[in-house]
């Protein structure tokens, strides 16, 4: 009778704390980051203290919690994530590292922790807990670091112009049905995989630096030679910035949101605002409202065309020309897509990496419809994604969707697949279901997922939930 009357105390435990999660706002239950960071411009150098209050909202007992370290992916030349042949383009004045110290890490009241780094490269931080860590409870883990900013011209690194700081702090790796996902900084695609968060950071730069960052600066105070900014971001998958002294702004309101083009090459900063307001318009229309007050466009001595980041994008300063406007247009309309197609609604890009690029890309022929008509769109379509991808076609027959990160062997291989055939499965979905079914398919899956982390499966079932049809069969086909 004692054991039957323990086990029901337990499973009362068990529905009350579970009860509680559910009844909690949603905000409480996310994860928070408060950082304090000092740039140090001249040694491209940034000191930090973090703090990380983590809430258990999975179904068993944790006994670690793991944090990606990015930026050690740059620490040796034999491990960096570039093939050979863009390492001139990477690194145009030679190698040299980027990495991110760890030098102390205490839980709540100043509890030291043990921690270990693990390889590849040491980019995994694994930090045992002082007890185990049950559903509904809340840790808190302080650390201190600092980060070497590498000569590179990438998402982490810094040229002539820009200072471009993507995946850089101590990010805690996702728990899900398969445990920790504690993936490498693979060389192709976009290897990252974060849960919604949010984030409070203190930032001292020099005076003359203008910065750019996910986030709203809610302060800015001059302290001698330098300043001080307070950036807030709610909500958001990651947190990154771009500094320059260089910077030019131009701004405009649409719908109510702040929409900003940091830039330095006269003449096509208002050019990248137009691409940016047009591209928000069309989104907030046809999918659904972009949820933050603030969206910037930022000029980068980064060589890869553009790159994604909650409410900031990355793009290549070698866009902004006469030759490359088009270009510039496209990859801005592009990355402003990937604000719903990642930023909002999240999925895990290592192990399906054609789910948020293949829509992503797709939605940017729907962009070029919406302005350029549908006879250009589908020309663009005809020739970018399904020409190159049936020249693809032609030399190689492993095609299948489900690849990984991990899997893939080139930059072809990758953006066919990931990026043409993941756009030609929207493409033939929206012509298997017209036009009307597909918006309110996007529609939906925005609406479900906001903030979420959805899957391949995910998507089908909303597919069937509006055409009340199964697609199980046409997904399948397109699959592999």
């Amino acid at each position: 009778m004692k054991i039957k009357q323990k086990a029901l105390l337990g499973l009362v435990i068990i529905v009350i704390i579970g009860l509680v999660l559910y009844l909690l706002p949603e905000e409480t239950q996310l994860t928070s980051y408060t950082i304090e960071a000092k740039y140090d411009d001249q040694n491209k150098i940034i000191y930090a203290t973090q703090t990380v209050k983590y809430i258990n909202t999975n179904d068993i007992p944790l006994k670690e919690i793991y944090f990606h370290l990015y930026p050690n992916a740059f620490k040796t030349q034999e491990n960096l994530p570039f093939t050979k042949e863009e390492l001139p383009f990477a690194y145009p004045n030679g190698f040299q590292p980027g990495f991110i110290e760890i030098e102390k890490v205490t839980f709540d009241k100043d509890i030291p922790a043990t921690y270990e780094l693990e390889e590849p490269n040491e980019e995994i931080l694994k930090i045992n807990l002082p007890k185990e860590l049950k559903k509904g409870e809340t840790i808190e883990i302080n650390m201190t670091y600092k980060v070497q900013i590498p000569p590179c011209r990438s998402r982490f690194g810094y040229g002539n112009n820009t200072v471009q700081i993507g995946n850089w702090y101590p990010i805690l790796s996702v728990y899900d049905k398969n445990g920790w996902n504690n993936d490498p900084y693979y060389i192709f695609g976009d290897p990252f995989y974060s849960d919604i968060a949010n984030y409070k950071v203190k930032l001292s730069v020099p005076k003359k630096m203008i910065v750019a960052s996910t986030g709203e600066i809610k302060q800015e105070k001059n302290y001698g030679d330098s300043k001080e900014l307070v950036i807030e971001a709610q909500k958001v998958r990651d947190f990154a910035m771009v500094l320059s002294t260089k910077f030019k702004i131009a701004e405009q309101q649409v719908d109510g949101i702040k929409v900003k083009s940091y830039y330095f090459t006269e003449g096509y900063g208002d050019k990248a605002l137009k691409f940016a307001v047009d591209a928000i318009k069309f989104y907030n229309d046809y999918i659904g409202k972009y949820p933050y007050k603030q969206y910037s466009v930022v000029q980068t001595d980064f060589y890869m065309g553009g790159m994604e980041y909650p409410n900031l994008v990355m793009i290549s300063k070698d866009l902004y020309t006469k030759a490359n406007l088009f270009h510039l247009e496209y990859v801005i309309a592009h990355e402003t897509a990937h604000q719903w197609w990642y930023g909002v609604v999240g999925n895990n890009q290592i192990k399906e990496s054609w789910l948020d690029e293949g829509l992503t890309e797709y939605t940017t022929i729907m962009y070029i419809e919406r302005y350029y008509g549908k006879a250009t769109a589908d020309e663009i379509y005809r020739l970018v994604i399904e020409g190159e991808f049936n020249k693809f076609l032609n030399t190689n027959s492993d095609i299948s969707l489900a690849k990984t990160l991990a899997d893939f062997k080139e930059w072809k291989e990758y953006t066919n697949i990931a990026y043409n055939k993941g756009a030609m499965v929207f493409y033939n979905l929206r012509n298997l279901i017209g036009d009307e079914e597909f918006k309110k398919v996007l529609q939906n899956y925005y609406d479900k997922y906001k903030y979420k982390i959805a899957t391949t499966q995910d998507l089908i079932d909303v597919v069937d939930s509006v055409t009340g049809k199964d697609t199980g069969g046409f997904f399948q086909e397109w699959f592999y």
